[in-house]
């Protein structure tokens, strides 16, 4: 039971950060390219490697990693994101696609290096 808490805590905090992230990026942008989403998937991943890289403990990896990590990133919005560009015959949906993943991957590799040498 105090295990689901820890991910129901996590993930009520990351979802408002998202949420926050998210329409800060809207006021400050008066771009239509999905920004927000490819900046939350990296500051998560970031945060997620980072997690790994310092060997956190099981309850800090519920918290943070699940909950706070797993609601605040948003694979489904990318996803439908990625899609909508490419419905509009938008050739920027490839470039969002890879860049999404790019960007994802190369920030918790960064996190997880860091991590470690915080260790």
């Amino acid at each position: 039971m105090y295990s689901l808490l820890l991910v129901a805590v996590g993930g009520g905090l990351g979802a408002v950060g998202r949420y926050m992230i998210a329409n800060l990026v809207r006021n400050l942008s008066s771009s239509s390219f999905p920004k927000a989403t490819l900046i939350v998937n990296s500051l998560g991943s970031l945060l997620l490697g980072i997690l790994f890289g310092c060997e956190v403990g099981k309850t800090t990896l519920l918290l943070i990693g699940v909950g706070f990590c797993g609601a605040f990133t948003t694979f489904s919005t990318f996803n439908w994101e990625t899609i909508k560009l490419w419905n509009e015959g938008n050739l920027k949906a490839g470039i969002y696609f890879i860049a999404g993943y790019i960007f994802s991957i190369l920030s918790g590799l960064g996190g997880y290096f860091l991590g470690v040498l915080l260790l």
